[in-house]
């Protein structure tokens, strides 16, 4: 009887494994035949120096000359019921939150580029040629940066000198022409623009940020300078007229009384026409004033004794040398206002306890770091 041998299952031995076909592109390539080299990092750009709109000398916001606020008017006109005076709007402040927005739009997308620049030189970095030619466009950059900062540092001390002179005429009750002609003349060259192909992927952090931050004040006193400037020429008459009532006074407002829900009381009132407070010995003031309530007009009578309460209406003038305790807020003070800030951004404040860097410190110590980067050997 023959004995049976168990038969082996190999299968259950070596384990199921079934080998199938190699996939396409599974098969290694032959040795340096299609092989990438390893590539260096590409530049973090969270390492790229945001702008930083926090630390960039801001225009202080100008008060507004409301037309709403009585004191804050030029030359009264007629309207119904209540006149609105004739008033120099001055829409310093949403224009310059405007010119802001449009600041840092421009910084962010140049922010984005440098990083893109950043990267770029990563991944060029494996080659030694590659290194050195940005390192040349880096040095050639930093020297014709350093000739438009320094041409931009120049021209702002100019601005900040034409700025102060206008300042000081408005004091004086004097209309800035020579000035106001001059802001328009002038422009600081510094542009977002100029940074481009000049290799600042490869200036350290420091430089960088400082560059970053003079374009953003360059390109917001360029917008603040030409607002000024324009609300400037373009109320002449009215600012004229308003500073010679600083020496020869003008009645331009009035109160009518009447009846109010506890008493009398009383109403503002422009003065369609203003009339000299003091006009030689004897001044004419007028008798009545019109005023056009919808097509018709109402004639107030001015008030000189007896009861002040009419149906008709009494106008009483106004002092205009009690204008400012009720209001100090002028046109005059604010167009002074924002001359003073942005000669302040320009030159910065050297005052204990409010020291800001201006404009032209600035513009000298980004000079001298971009010198010390064109004269660098790669």
């Amino acid at each position: 009887m023959e004995d049976k041998k168990p038969k082996i299952d190999l299968k259950s031995r070596l384990g199921k494994k079934t080998v199938g076909s190699p996939a396409v592109g599974s098969i290694p390539p032959p040795a340096g035949v299609g092989v990438p080299k390893p590539s260096v990092p590409a530049a973090n750009p969270s390492r790229v120096p945001a702008p930083p709109f926090g630390s960039v000398p801001q225009v202080a916001a100008a008060p507004r000359v409301d037309a709403s606020n009585p004191y804050g008017a030029m030359a009264p006109q007629a309207a119904p019921v209540r006149i609105e005076p004739q008033s120099i709007k001055i829409e310093m402040s949403d224009e310059f939150v405007a010119a802001q927005k449009s600041g840092r739009t421009k910084i962010l997308v140049l922010s984005l580029f440098t990083a893109a620049i950043g990267a770029g030189l990563g991944f060029a970095g494996g080659g030694i040629s590659e290194r050195n030619k940005a390192a040349d466009a880096a040095v050639i950059g930093a020297g014709e940066l350093t000739t438009k900062v320094e041409a931009t540092t120049k021209k702002a001390a100019e601005l900040a000198d034409v700025l102060k002179a206008a300042k000081e005429k408005l004091s004086k009750s004097t209309f800035p022409d020579e000035e106001v002609s001059k802001l328009g003349a002038i422009n600081l060259p510094f542009t977002a623009e100029d940074l481009n192909g000049k290799g600042i992927g490869r200036f350290n952090g420091a430089t960088l940020r400082m560059l970053i931050d003079f374009s953003t004040i360059v390109d917001k006193v360029n917008d603040q300078k030409e607002k000024l400037q324009n609300v400037l020429s373009g109320n002449k008459k009215a600012v004229q007229d308003f500073l010679a009532g600083q020496t020869k006074p003008q009645v331009r407002w009035s109160v009518v009384i009447g009846n109010g829900p506890a008493g009398p009381w009383g109403t503002m009132q422009p003065v369609p026409t203003p009339f000299f407070a003091k006009d030689g010995d004897k001044p004419k003031w007028p008798d009545d004033i019109r005023i056009p309530v919808g097509d018709k007009q109402a004639v107030l009578k001015r008030y000189t004794s007896g009861n002040p309460v009419s149906e008709d209406g009494l106008f009483i003038p106004i002092d205009p040398a009690t204008q400012g305790s009720v209001c100090s807020t002028s046109v005059v003070t604010t167009l002074r206002r924002e001359l003073g800030d942005l000669e302040e951004v320009l030159r910065g404040n050297q005052n204990p306890g409010e020291e800001k860097q201006g404009l032209l410190d600035s513009g000298d110590k980004l000079g001298k770091k971009l010198k010390q980067i064109g004269a660098s050997a790669p």
